[in-house]
């Protein structure tokens, strides 16, 4: 990603804002279906293969040219043919997965909000406002990150702190060495949703970053997973499709703010926004690069044609992805862990085992 001059407050704010979306979709509910009690363990399981990607991450972005970002290496590593092909591939996936995340957006508030309701308004209103941050330029959405983000993590901090007399540690043991596999196996969606947020951030020089966000983005994850299991217990948690919501209806303010996870739920629309943006705007340069002789990813505003288009097409994908919030709650939890571990995961490791011996990069 070329032509951004990015401070480690901002990155640590884009990355956290682009993490928060899915990951209280997937975590804990998914990690304590594959684990039991053992759930809150999920992300000491994924911290080393997170920072083993972010090191190779860096050290791709490092072998780059001045101003080479990680579509410019990919093009460069395996050719013009076949370097736009991947960037095609990606950009396919980017639009899915923004589909994807629009519509939990919708099914989110639904849920825990509107009974009853379309997801179509609530999928139509996020999409609004990530157009807009789409069509304007990508530094925009690291100043937003850094306004919304210390106000996210307040409320978290408010959430926590109030929950603690309803939080029963007995939930959370034992973990036995029966449960180490499915600990493994928790680690695996929390390292498809991180890796995926390291390669959405793959900014030149923002390696010591990128590890220091792994540490933070772990401890968050154990935080927010011990709460909820140590508050509904392994097996209530593991059958709701949002869990830590659910756990807000028991957390109250002074007495004075009964039942505020709808405040919480609607502040949520802020990483769903910023998540959006972020997919299309990578979606956009993408297919600019593999579509052009400027493989160049962010030097320039992104078009609006294509942004429109995009915006379409992923638009289209949440509203007729699935029929129902359990199709879509299943392909979520199942299909884009994987993908983002073999498409974002395996396939930049395999870029770059091709790039050296190629001699490109």
């Amino acid at each position: 990603m070329t032509g951004l001059q990015l401070t480690r407050r901002q990155y640590y704010a884009l990355c956290t804002m682009v993490l928060l979306s899915p990951l209280l979709h997937l975590v804990p509910r998914k990690t304590t279906a594959e684990a039991g009690c053992g759930g809150w363990l999920c992300a000491l399981a994924a911290l080393v293969p997170l920072l083993l990607f972010a090191w190779i991450l860096e050290g791709i972005l490092h072998r780059g040219r001045p101003g080479e970002g990680i579509g410019e290496i990919t093009l460069r590593a395996l050719g013009p043919v076949a370097g736009r092909v991947l960037l095609g591939v990606y950009a396919l996936w980017f639009l899915l997965y923004s589909a994807f995340a629009l519509r939990i957006g919708a099914e989110r508030f639904i849920e825990a909000v509107f009974p009853l309701s379309r997801p179509w308004p609530f999928v139509v209103t996020i999409l609004a406002m990530a157009v807009c941050g789409a069509l304007g330029s990508t530094k925009a959405l690291f100043r937003a990150s850094e306004i919304f983000l210390p106000l996210l993590m307040l409320v978290l901090a408010l959430v926590l702190v109030f929950a603690v007399p309803g939080l029963n540690v007995n939930n959370l043991l034992p973990v036995t060495a029966q449960d180490l596999p499915g600990v493994a196996r928790s680690g695996l969606t929390v390292f498809g949703i991180g890796e995926a947020v390291l390669f959405f951030g793959a900014f030149p020089g923002q390696g010591r970053a990128a590890v220091w966000w792994c540490v933070r983005m772990c401890v968050l994850v154990t935080l927010l997973s011990a709460f909820a299991i140590g508050i509904l217990g392994a097996e209530l948690t593991a059958k709701l499709t949002h869990p830590f919501f659910t756990m807000l209806r028991n957390v109250s303010l002074f007495h004075a703010v009964e039942r505020f996870g709808a405040l919480v739920i609607g502040l949520w629309v802020l990483p769903d926004f910023v998540l959006v943006s972020m997919l299309l705007t990578l979606a956009v340069n993408c297919l600019r690069a593999a579509c052009s002789r400027d493989g160049r990813l962010f030097a320039q505003k992104n078009p609006p044609a294509l942004v429109l288009l995009c915006a379409a097409a992923a638009g289209a994908g949440a509203l007729f992805l699935a029929q129902n919030a359990f199709e879509t709650d299943a392909l979520q939890a199942s299909v884009v862990p994987v993908v983002n571990i073999v498409l974002l995961g395996v396939g930049t490791v395999g870029m770059y085992l091709i790039g050296r011996a190629r001699g490109k990069i």
